[in-house]
């Protein structure tokens, strides 16, 4: 397992937009962050600067203590599955889990055995067993989502990044999600930076959140400290109000006799 550092990270277009501020933001071994917030906030862009989509205008990322700004993003040892699916429509299911996998070189490139073995675990730990010889065309939109889980998790990587991976998916299914997302991660101990600008789905599934506003972190917390103790107004204007309306519609539809004489 292995830990990711921000250090003094920031981000700035040729038009002069600054994206991330002087960002300084640790995610430790094994642990499940997501950041948070609005849109253009910054958080797409942090998670692109540490895959190598985006170059960094100042500061050190660093994975494992080792500085990686100028590596390319294929060798930064990371998986992502992205907002789409970005399956390959004319490969099988097994075809599109082993895709990066067979098109490594040389001495790093696994056996056929290898390959086999993780399709097998993969398929078994994301229930894919007997959607293998497929094409995503069959498959229901969260199954199609546990392909591009099982595309990056077959890679083994030191940290698994997503990039709002549900928002494609209807209320019901980004709930079960939710929970085998979570249930993979606990399995697994993959360090996860995951984003989104859901507050009930950063919520359930992190370990701590990082909450981003403009391109500057405004607090890094567990998800009930957040909470309960707001770093800032806007902290508790997007997070804590948002919640707490939830909880007043949830415990009023609870309420007992709500709804008994309404006429029909």
């Amino acid at each position: 397992m292995v830990s990711v550092k921000f250090t003094n990270v920031s981000k700035r277009y040729e038009d002069g937009f600054e994206a991330v501020k002087g960002l300084d933001l640790e995610v430790k071994t094994g642990e499940f962050l997501v950041l948070l917030g609005p849109s253009g906030c910054g958080k797409s862009t942090t998670l692109r600067m540490l895959a190598g989509l985006e170059e960094v205008t100042d500061g050190e990322i660093s994975i494992d203590d080792v500085t990686v700004n100028h590596l390319p993003a294929g060798a930064r040892g990371l998986g992502m599955v992205f907002q789409s699916y970005a399956l390959y429509p004319h490969m099988s299911v097994r075809e599109n889990l082993t895709f990066g996998l067979r098109m490594v070189k040389g001495k790093d490139r696994l056996s056929d055995a290898e390959i086999a073995s993780r399709v097998k675990e993969a398929a078994t730990m994301l229930e894919l067993e007997d959607h293998l010889y497929k094409k995503p065309k069959e498959l229901s939109g969260g199954q199609r989502q546990r392909v591009a889980l099982g595309r990056a998790l077959i890679r083994r990587p030191k940290v698994l990044l997503m990039d709002e991976p549900l928002s494609n998916l209807d209320a019901e299914l980004r709930h079960q999600m939710r929970h085998e997302i979570r249930r993979l991660h606990d399995e697994l101990g993959t360090t996860t930076i995951y984003v989104t600008h859901d507050q009930i789905e950063a919520m359930t599934l992190a370990d701590r959140v990082a909450i981003l506003d403009r391109g500057v972190l405004q607090q890094h917390a567990p998800p009930l400290e957040a909470y309960q103790q707001p770093a800032n107004e806007f902290v508790q204007s997007f997070l804590c109000r948002h919640l707490d309306d939830l909880v007043e519609t949830a415990n009023t539809l609870l309420r007992p006799g709500f709804g008994a004489n309404k006429e029909v």
